[in-house]
């Protein structure tokens, strides 16, 4: 996909070693600072960060509480165990992962149409769009479109009890197919869900397996990640089988499903679907992410992975942007206006994702970094925005710290 690795940075585990960086405890200091003064100013209840090379932990640390709101007898202290809602770090993390690792098998290429998989798609304009259009944003779809609404009135109406089931589900895949894209294919980047709603129905395509399974197969268990899964909303529905809530962080007091949300996707959309999509519904903790950025790092650096080679990675992290203004690479974010990281000290060879929630993933490649900040900056409500201009503020100051 690249030119070969062995052209680049150390194979051998003495040259990992040796780009790891030592941390000035002073300015750590001012790192735990900072994210007690973020609790304190009430960017977010509570907060996770992990920073580590290699996955090598260089700063960890749990601030505040999951929320003020449990009822007695919840555990509410943040714990660098807490599970979070972490909305479209679903994205890079699964759907993103999932598709590198069958473009490894050959069995998609990114060139290839979409509509050579998901045959209805290929109506209205949306022939052309490619796998690689979709993890670029480039497919000329909407950004977003309240599918849950419609959902929630069939469900009041003719449609009795459809949320969370496969009907709910394929209504949403078949509202996709029937989209007419607003701008032509292979155009200016444009942020769009929906792209990566449609490459989570591709991995299930090329997978035979459910989203969640194919993750939990591919991903997950492969790295030992224990706490990572997606919540099926339907088992609760079908079978009353609850998530264990007190090693979760909750997010919104929902004003319009009129309950916190606790163990329940916050995003919309993948709620209305049953909790799993391929652009949201992954919940998991800092140490699972550090674990997962670790593999992906060791690759980029030489020394093949649990889940994809080195020549893969650097594939997907070093493509996709054409002009300066842009940000997206394969499925992976770098630092831009959009999200708020042109101030955070990243390079420009950074890659991660922002995810609404409040939980973000950022990595440095060629120094094998990875900072893993997880908070519920939407607990109790998503109209607290504090955590725009906090991000930037927080990896300026870690990356300061490190030599």
């Amino acid at each position: 996909m690249t030119q070969p690795v062995s052209a680049f940075a150390p194979s051998s585990a003495e040259g990992l070693n040796a780009l790891t960086p030592s941390a000035d405890p002073a300015k750590l200091q001012s790192v735990t600072e900072l994210l007690q003064d973020a609790v304190s100013d009430g960017v977010f209840p509570g907060a996770v960060l992990i920073v580590a090379s290699f996955g090598k932990p260089l700063y960890v640390r749990a601030v505040g509480v999951k929320s003020s709101l449990l009822e007695k007898g919840h555990p509410s202290a943040m714990t660098h165990e807490t599970v979070f809602d972490v909305a479209s770090l679903t994205s890079a993390v699964v759907t993103t992962t999932l598709v590198m690792q069958f473009a490894e098998r050959r069995l998609v290429r990114l060139e290839d149409r979409v509509c050579r998989y998901i045959q209805p798609f290929g109506v209205l304009g949306k022939s052309p769009i490619t796998v690689e259009q979709l993890l670029n944003h480039r497919s000329g779809l909407p950004h977003w479109i309240p599918f849950f609404e419609e959902l929630v009135r069939e469900n009041a109406g003719s449609r009795v009890g459809i949320l969370a089931t496969r009907g709910a589900r394929d209504f949403v895949f078949n509202a996709l197919n029937r989209l007419e894209i607003k701008s032509a294919p292979g155009g200016a980047q444009v942020f769009s869900d929906l792209g990566f709603m449609l490459l989570g129905r591709l991995v299930e395509t090329l997978s035979g397996l459910t989203l969640d399974r194919a993750a939990y197969k591919g991903i997950f268990q492969p790295l030992g990640m224990k706490s990572s899964s997606f919540i099926d909303l339907s088992l609760i529905k079908r079978r009353g089988i609850h998530p264990v809530t007190d090693m979760i962080a909750p997010t919104e007091q929902c004003p319009w499903r009129e309950h916190l949300l606790w163990g329940e996707v916050h995003d919309d959309n993948a709620w209305a679907m049953g909790g799993i999509a391929g652009h949201s519904g992954l919940f998991t903790n800092a140490q699972d992410l550090t674990i997962f950025a670790a593999d992906l790092l060791r690759s980029y650096h030489g020394q093949r992975g649990k889940l994809v080679s080195p020549d893969c990675v650097r594939h997907f992290w070093e493509n996709g942007i054409k002009e300066p203004s842009e940000s997206w690479h394969l499925g992976w974010d770098s630092p831009g206006d959009e999200n708020s990281m042109l101030s955070s000290g990243l390079s420009k060879q950074a890659v991660g994702v922002s995810g609404f929630t409040g939980c973000s993933m950022w990595l440095e490649p060629q120094r094998g970094i990875s900072i893993v900040l997880m908070s519920n900056r939407v607990h109790p409500s998503s109209s607290n925005k504090k955590i725009r201009n906090f991000r930037p503020l927080i990896h300026k100051e870690i990356l300061a710290s490190l030599d």
